[in-house]
């Protein structure tokens, strides 16, 4: 199976979700290596009363599972909003330059709505740990076995499957445009 191929692209025609720049539109291979890249995302989600919550996260891609991951405390606002699994849109940028006399930015990003679900099973759990910290400090990972010991305990791993999963980028490239709205 494709890397990312057990999510969909957003639905086209009456209802769906369409990008209005199709020239900027990118695959869902470009989606998740930007989400792989950027040095955090913006975990947003809805409270049970509507209210919208967003937080950023330091994520993890498991190119092997089609997953992205997550660590947080077992306590606070996020954690109440997660405990019981939730309808999740996450969004990542892996580089942004503003582009010089154009008013424009040069960008990728991409943005994945899916199921986050607080991870149980243990191997998983320690799969994903380490995943996310070999993605932010490879270096450091000799600590790995003793961190875990000391903190592991009150640490929560959070899995995000993806549903949809959208990539866009503005290389710039193209003469620079006015807008008259």
């Amino acid at each position: 199976m494709p890397f990312g191929a057990n999510c969909k692209q957003p639905p086209g025609g009456k209802g769906g979700r369409n990008m209005r720049r199709k020239d900027r539109e990118r695959d869902r291979s470009f989606a998740w290596e930007v989400l792989k890249k950027a040095p955090y995302a913006t975990l947003s989600l809805t409270d049970g009363q509507g209210r919208p919550y967003a937080v950023p996260v330091n994520q993890a891609v498991d190119e092997e599972y089609h997953v992205v991951y997550f660590h947080c405390a077992g306590a606070g606002e996020k954690w109440e909003l997660l405990k019981d699994g939730a309808e999740v849109c996450l969004s990542a940028v892996s580089h942004a330059t503003a582009v010089p006399n154009a008013f424009t930015m040069a960008y990728a990003s991409a943005v994945l709505r899916g199921r986050a679900e607080v991870v149980t099973d243990q191997g998983e759990w320690t799969r994903a740990l380490l995943l996310l910290c070999s993605a932010f400090d490879p270096k450091g990972m000799g600590r790995f076995t003793e961190s875990v010991e000391k903190y592991g305990p009150a640490t929560k791993v959070v899995r995000i499957t993806p549903r949809e999963l959208t990539g866009k980028e503005n290389t710039a490239a193209e003469a620079p445009h006015h807008h008259h709205d």
